[in-house]
């Protein structure tokens, strides 16, 4: 019988059904008392909107000071136009805010939504090297997780440029998470993790067709041995952070396979976290 680990080597090359969805218990059914889906970002988009018309009218008053034969009444004509529309696009911007700070918004979904932008800025560097993403495998309503944005943004990014800078041309790469009991995981650092408890667990495996090149000249041996340190320092980084929050991780290396097993194991946020609504790069007066 194949363990778990060599199972987990092949869970993204394998095509196989999904899980059929439980059916909603009683509890679970929405109830038509629940309050409607906010109308938040409606509203952020109204103000946004017309915060762009009164700008255009704001412009088109300035061109329009030209037209008056008598240029003081010209020059007057702007300067009230402009004082109202200042006046209307401060109480828009007022109103814009205080939507925001009052409606914080739920955070959900922060692991795949920063994968999946990470594998986009990087996607030029992947097809530079013909790696594809064969397979992702993403578990929905994934928990999430007690690192910050920061902290997850460092793990992820290093252990993509760890595959990119250290793996050779041609290949396919796998991206699976999960929500897993700490009685599932075996690796270094086990029992460290709190019993009976969930986790989330984000496997990476990279699959390479050629891993194997001829050298050039001597000196080159000794300058691959040297990346290899350095880009195993990366891992070790990461390793480092992850431990330092109540996660694990392993690796594992197949060299007759021409495989590459990256496992990560985040601690999830067991409360709910909220987040305000950035005002994003809207111009200001």
């Amino acid at each position: 019988m194949k363990s778990n680990e060599e199972r987990s080597e092949n869970i993204f090359f394998l095509s196989s059904p999904s899980p059929p969805k439980e059916p909603l218990s009683a509890e679970k059914e929405p109830s038509p008392l629940n309050p409607p889906i906010s109308q938040l970002p409606l509203f952020l988009e109204l103000t946004d909107r017309i915060r762009g018309s009164m700008a255009a009218m704001k412009t088109l008053a300035f061109y329009s000071r030209e037209n008056f034969k008598d240029r003081e009444l010209g020059e007057y004509f702007y300067k009230v136009v402009t004082e109202d529309i200042e006046k209307t696009i401060s109480v828009l911007d007022c109103f814009y805010d205080y939507l925001s700070i009052n409606n914080p918004a739920r955070k959900v979904d922060t692991i795949h939504t920063m994968l999946e932008e990470i594998l986009k800025e990087k996607q030029v560097e992947f097809e530079k090297k013909h790696i594809r993403i064969v397979k992702k495998q993403f578990e929905p309503n994934l928990p999430e997780t007690s690192l910050t944005d920061e902290q997850l943004s460092f793990i992820l990014n290093s252990v993509f440029d760890y595959i990119l800078f250290s793996s050779p041309l041609n290949g396919g790469m796998g991206i699976l998470t999960r929500s897993i009991g700490s009685h599932q995981w075996n690796g270094e650092g086990k029992e460290s993790l709190q019993k009976d408890t969930k986790y989330i667990e984000i496997l990476i495996l990279s699959k390479y067709a050629n891993s194997s090149h001829p050298l050039e000249n001597p000196l080159a041996s000794i300058s691959n041995e040297n990346q290899e340190e350095r880009m195993d320092l990366i891992l070790q980084l990461v390793k480092k952070t992850i431990e330092n929050h109540r996660g694990a991780m392993k690796t594992k290396g197949n060299s007759r396979k021409e495989m590459h097993l990256i496992s990560l194991v985040l601690p999830i946020e067991r409360r709910n976290v909220f987040q305000f609504i950035p005002p994003g790069n809207r111009p200001r007066r």
